[in-house]
Order: structure tokens, then C-alpha cells, then sequence
């Protein structure tokens, strides 16, 4: 599983629906549309590209979703001209051109379509994008990170990638923003070796297909990733890793901070003067003493102490009264004295057996 998004679609041939010879990408932007560039679409139909659009069918699938949706379309609109910049197309070659397919079903309820996100052309200059393809050695699909290479995305725009190389199972799928998953273009499969692709950006796209969604921004939190992802990339990569690195600075230094000290112990249950008696067992070096055995032996009742050291013992008679009280734990010297019920607040402190086993008074 790679991080792609469930908007995204392969395009082919619709000859046989079963063994699709796939030629491209696309996005998809409706709940039945799907752009992509005219000349995938002029491939699976097996026609040129021309002035008018093409008739027939094409097959799309969706095939990131956890069943990829398959299905068939037709052109719905159609700018062969889209993407024309003198600096990129070289003279006797087409513009990519784009295209809208409609679906003749809709896509299942749960998908949601791509938003597009509109950027001033010279916004894109090293701006980071992330494509997926589906070349013949990754029939699951390919991420390739790129950034874009010409300030002026007027029309179209360079994309120079850091590994891999954009070939022409890229050609139509999304350009899409790493940190905000919004669509900032169509990629374009390079005819020439000077340049790894192209990408034509959002703007573009809306202008041929104006129903499509757009990113909106969301308070301050939307702003600031705006702002991230704004940035030259390099910048940016260095701001995120710093931003990381100081987040887990501040966590060691809370760890480093925290105190060993026992957490302090919870408030002593209010015990009413008719209740008996409660109160701590503790070492004399301030421990508390947990599954220590306190007995009254006249009266038959008896506790044993929490992981805090704490006991109750509780008695129906009234407050004032004396009693013995007797401690008895393995490890240290049993413990016999008087106290009063009624009294919550008894600290017993024991001493470590040392042999002799007689009781402390």
C-alpha cells in the first residue's frame, strides 16, 4: 500500500473491460467526472487528437479504494489546446490538451472527489508535489516526488523529479499537494529528454471543467499549512524536520524533568466517629508499607494495607473509645499500641525484624 489517494484513476482501452490495455491517468473531480489530458484519452480510443472531441468509450477504475471501482465514460469536454506554452512545446508537437470523462454510473457514495487548489503561477516555483503512476515494473502504482521548475505556470510548468522518472503512465494523473492532499495540477509525461515532465495547474483545469471542487481554507490551521506548503522546498523540509526535532526535545526534557519522588497519596476517605479507625502504615525512612495485616484482636476486625499503606478498619461504636491495635508484617517487628476510633489519621511506623519478634510498644 502506497500513500496515493482514492481519487485518482488509471484509463485505458475499453475494447474488452477484462483485459483493459491502460494508457494513463486521471483525477477524478465529480461524482461521475474525470479529468485527464486529451491525448490519453485520443490513445484509448486509438484516435489523434483534434479539434472536436472524440466519440466512444474509454475504461476508468479507481484503483486505490479498497475495491477499485471500475467503470466506462464518455467525453463530456474537451480543450485540446490547454496547456500550450511556446517555452515548453516544442514547434510541430501537440499540447497536451485536456478532458472531462463522465461515467455512465456514479462512483460509490463513500469517495470523494479531488479539490483542486488555485495558486498565483508564480507561486509554484519549487513548490513540492507528489504524482502516481502505474508504470509496466509497478502495476500497483508508483510515487514519484517532484518540484516545479518555473515560476510562470501560466499555462504549464516544468517538474524535475529527485528519483524516479515520470513516464507516460503518469500523463493525466494528480499533482497533489503533500501536506494538504489538495490537487494542484495535471501531470504530463515529458516527449522530450530536457525535462523530467510538466504539470498543468489548477487554474487551468477549472477553466475547463468550472463545477469542480476547490480547497478552502479552514481558520488559521488551513493558513499556516498554506504557508508551509508554500514554501522552497528545501526551506520547508528544513522547517518541518526543526519543528519535529524541537517537539521531541520538549518531551525528553519533561521526562528529564518529572520527579522520581512517589505520587502523592490520595486524601484519606472521611471515616465518621462511629466508624472505626484508618490511618498509614509506613518504614521509618518514609515508605509505606503495603499488604501489612492491622488487627483489633478484641474487637475481631482487621485490614490490610493498599500499595499507598493505607487501611481501614471500621466498627460500629462510638468515637473515643481506646483499643489495641496490633501490626503484624513479614520482614519487621510486629507492632502493638492504643488508639482511639474515631481516629482517621493514625501513622504506625514499623521497624525491620532483626531477630527478635517481640513487640514494639
Amino acid at each position: 500500500m502506497h500513500d496515493g489517494y482514492p481519487w485518482q484513476a488509471r484509463i485505458g482501452c475499453c475494447a474488452d473491460l477484462d483485459d483493459d490495455e491502460w494508457v494513463g491517468a486521471g483525477v477524478l473531480i465529480g461524482t461521475r467526472q474525470v479529468m485527464t489530458c486529451a491525448t490519453v484519452v485520443a490513445a484509448a480510443l486509438r484516435v489523434e487528437v483534434g479539434a472536436e472531441a472524440p466519440a466512444g468509450e474509454v475504461a476508468v477504475i479507481l484503483p486505490l479504494l479498497p475495491n477499485p471501482h471500475r467503470g466506462i465514460a464518455r467525453v463530456a469536454a474537451w480543450a485540446p489546446h490547454a496547456g500550450l506554452d511556446p517555452r515548453w512545446t516544442l514547434p510541430g508537437t501537440r499540447p497536451p490538451g485536456l478532458a472531462v470523462l463522465e461515467l455512465t454510473e456514479p462512483v460509490p457514495e463513500l469517495v470523494v472527489a479531488a479539490a483542486l487548489e488555485l495558486l498565483e503561477p508564480a507561486a509554484y516555483r519549487n513548490r513540492a508535489v507528489f504524482c502516481l503512476g502505474f508504470p509496466p515494473e509497478h502495476p500497483t502504482g508508483l510515487r514519484i516526488h517532484a518540484d516545479c521548475a518555473d515560476e510562470d505556470a501560466q499555462a504549464i510548468t516544468g517538474l524535475e523529479t529527485d528519483h524516479g522518472s515520470i513516464d507516460g503512465s503518469f500523463t493525466g494523473t494528480g499533482a497533489w499537494d503533500p501536506i494538504r492532499g489538495s490537487v494542484l495540477g495535471l501531470v504530463v509525461a515529458a516527449d522530450n529528454a530536457g525535462s523530467d515532465g510538466f504539470l498543468i495547474p489548477s487554474q487551468a483545469l477549472l477553466a475547463v471543467w468550472p463545477q469542480a471542487r476547490i480547497r478552502q481554507d479552514q481558520g488559521v490551521g488551513g493558513r499556516l499549512l498554506t504557508w508551509l506548503a508554500g514554501l522552497d522546498t528545501r526551506l520547508g523540509n528544513l522547517l518541518l524536520r526543526l519543528g519535529a526535532a524541537l517537539a521531541f526535545a520538549a518531551l525528553g526534557l519533561v521526562w528529564w524533568l518529572e520527579p522520581d519522588t512517589p505520587a502523592p497519596l490520595p486524601p484519606t476517605e472521611p471515616v465518621a466517629a462511629t466508624s472505626g479507625i484508618a490511618g498509614f502504615v509506613w518504614e521509618r525512612s518514609g515508605q509505606p508499607i503495603p499488604g501489612v495485616r492491622v488487627l483489633i484482636p478484641t474487637r475481631a476486625a482487621s485490614s490490610e494495607t493498599d500499595r499507598f499503606g493505607r487501611f481501614i478498619i471500621r466498627l460500629q461504636e462510638p468515637a473515643g473509645a481506646r483499643i489495641e491495635v496490633m501490626v503484624i508484617a513479614p520482614g519487621y517487628r510486629s507492632l502493638s499500641t492504643v488508639q482511639r476510633i474515631g481516629d482517621n489519621r493514625i501513622n504506625l511506623v514499623l521497624e525491620p525484624n532483626k531477630g527478635d519478634d517481640r513487640p514494639v510498644d
